[in-house]
């Protein structure tokens, strides 16, 4: 990676150590949660219930579970490999990794933020701008920067991180020209086995008035060792 082989200044070393503790925060290994999806739009709004369960950084999985018409579907990430199972045609559906950005599910979340697939500390440089609040909590201010060869979609992220739980707090997202596609916001942060995690998370999307989806934690649980097989093309079909 770029930043450990070329030389950095004072400024952005603190930088990465700050993207370092979020993204070492941000991880549960065997860590599983229920949680409820709103996707809000100016005339309708409907919900998505969703089962995850996370082994390490290269194993996640989530399972819908309501409504009815989307119960079944679920998807899988492996290492750097993607898939979706869906049962109304039993069919299992690789994801490219060129499609990562694309909505999952109709809201205004990514299949790579649900997944997990791009990582805000390899994936980007890294530059302290300052310290700004949100919500009352005192936060860094980082601008990052994607390498060249990069993946991820985005031209530039600006992300807010708590200066105390190292929680993201808000996050920016810009497109070429520097044109704001969307803000991430967290927010009801709990203490879990050392790690804060954020229980409510919503993006807002810049051009769309009335568009937001908003994800609630309902119950979580840090106690189960998944077998490595769990996270397997076989068991995803059969998750229910």
């Amino acid at each position: 990676m770029l930043l450990w082989i070329l030389p950095v200044s004072a400024q952005s070393t603190s930088a990465y150590k700050i993207v370092e503790k979020a993204y070492n925060n941000r991880f549960l290994g065997n860590f599983q949660a229920e949680a409820d999806m709103t996707i809000y739009r100016p005339t309708w709004q409907r919900s998505i219930g969703i089962k995850t369960w996370l082994k390490t950084r290269e194993m996640c999985l989530i399972l819908i579970v309501s409504p009815p018409k989307e119960k079944g579907q679920a998807f899988l990430k492996r290492d750097d490999n993607m898939w979706s199972w869906q049962p109304v045609i039993e069919r299992t559906v690789k994801i490219a990794a060129s499609a990562a950005g694309t909505s999952w599910q109709g809201s205004d979340f990514t299949i790579d933020d649900m997944l997990n697939s791009s990582s805000f500390l390899s994936d980007f440089s890294h530059e302290l701008s300052g310290e700004e609040e949100v919500e009352g909590d005192l936060c860094y201010k980082l601008i990052l920067i994607p390498h060249p060869e990069s993946t991820t979609l985005w031209d530039k992220v600006i992300v807010w991180i708590s200066k105390t739980s190292f929680v993201e707090r808000k996050i920016e997202y810009y497109d070429e020209g520097d044109v704001l596609i969307r803000t991430y916001f967290s927010d009801n942060i709990k203490k879990i086995e050392g790690h804060y995690v954020p229980l409510h998370l919503e993006v807002i999307p810049a051009d769309k008035e009335g568009h937001k989806t908003v994800v609630t934690i309902l119950d979580w649980d840090y106690s189960t060792s998944f077998k490595e097989s769990f996270f397997s093309l076989q068991n995803m079909r059969r998750l229910n």
